[in-house]
């Protein structure tokens, strides 16, 4: 119990100094958070008599913009006051993913942090931490994580698998490394792992100049995802490729992928990035087409054409896409 509550303080205590260090909403949001968590820590301590600062931090939540957010820290509050405190570090983790994914990393830091101080003999939440920490760029202390998460898991079984790539992502030669967990992924019959290793390893090509390559990986890390967003993100990334490449042809193929398979936020993100690609070929059914009555949420970047640009790989793109979708659409009959 002192260690919990210890635990709880310490990370209140993060937030409420994030709070004092960051200006405007982002700044209100962390001191929101750190309410949040001294009312767990009150309950924890004292039960029923933790109601005061229980309906404070509600008030709280309930004020603020985001309803994905709101929604989880009242699950928070609520698992606490009834006692449920197995859950409690589920919510974390969840919660931790969506602060990373919105890029407050010091933020998301300090709540799988506490996570895993809860539940320390989680492989899960030592594989988050130490992507987090990757991501705030402290790769002692990712690859210490990583290493922490596969020796939690002592099946040697998922979990292993990835945080082998996460190590691997952080190791010397991260491309050399990530190959060979890959391929093991492979011989395991991982295609989650797999998928992952080649999103990652599509990244460290991209960034070495190695665009084909990095094609390559995310259009066989597509092919290996299950889960339809994973499917889209990677539609989206293969788009990025080719923007930067200058090949709208092939931006618009892989943007109709992510259409295809997308959530409601990626389908309106491609749409967006659609008619924009649209306008750069002087596509006017295109643009008819792929016009909204709404302001973007996201900026779409231009894919006119680069000087000195070779032929494109739209031909092929579309050929992968019609088979993706093909057997995706199979898999579901």
């Amino acid at each position: 119990m002192r260690r919990t509550t210890q635990a709880l303080q310490t990370a209140a205590g993060a937030l409420q100094r994030i709070s004092e260090t960051t200006p405007g909403e982002r700044g209100r949001r962390a001191t929101v958070v750190a309410l949040v968590l001294r009312s767990v820590q009150r309950h924890v301590e004292l039960g029923e008599d933790a109601g005061f600062i229980r309906r404070r931090a509600e008030l709280e939540v309930s004020a603020l913009g985001s309803r994905s957010e709101r929604g989880l820290l009242k699950r928070l509050l609520q698992r606490a006051a009834e006692g449920r405190s197995s859950e409690v570090s589920d919510i974390l983790n969840e919660y931790a993913a969506g602060l990373a994914e919105a890029r407050r990393l010091p933020e998301a830091d300090t709540v799988i942090a506490l996570a895993l101080e809860l539940s320390p003999g989680r492989a899960d939440l030592a594989l988050h931490a130490g992507r987090i920490s990757r991501l705030m760029g402290d790769m002692d202390r990712a690859l210490k994580l990583y290493r922490e998460a596969r020796a939690l898991d002592v099946e040697d079984g998922a979990m292993a698998r990835l945080a082998r790539i996460g190590e691997a992502v952080v190791s010397a030669d991260p491309e050399s490394a990530l190959s060979r967990a890959i391929r093991e992924a492979v011989t395991s019959a991982d295609g989650e792992a797999a998928a992952v290793g080649l999103e990652e390893r599509a990244r460290v090509r991209r960034a070495a100049g190695k665009r084909a390559g990095a094609a390559r990986d995310l259009a066989c890390a597509a092919a290996r995802y299950r889960d339809p967003v994973d499917r889209a993100r990677v539609g989206h990334e293969l788009a990025d490729l080719f923007v930067a490449g200058g090949d709208a042809a092939a931006t618009r193929e892989a943007l109709l992928f992510a259409l295809e398979t997308g959530d409601r936020s990626q389908r309106e993100h491609a749409r967006s990035r659609l008619h924009t690609v649209a306008r750069d070929m002087q596509d006017q059914v295109g643009m008819r087409r792929w016009r909204s009555g709404r302001p973007p949420a996201l900026v779409s970047l231009s894919a006119r054409a680069a000087a000195g640009s070779r032929g494109s790989a739209a031909a092929a793109v579309a050929r992968w896409r019609l088979r993706i979708e093909g057997l995706a659409a199979s898999s579901s009959a």
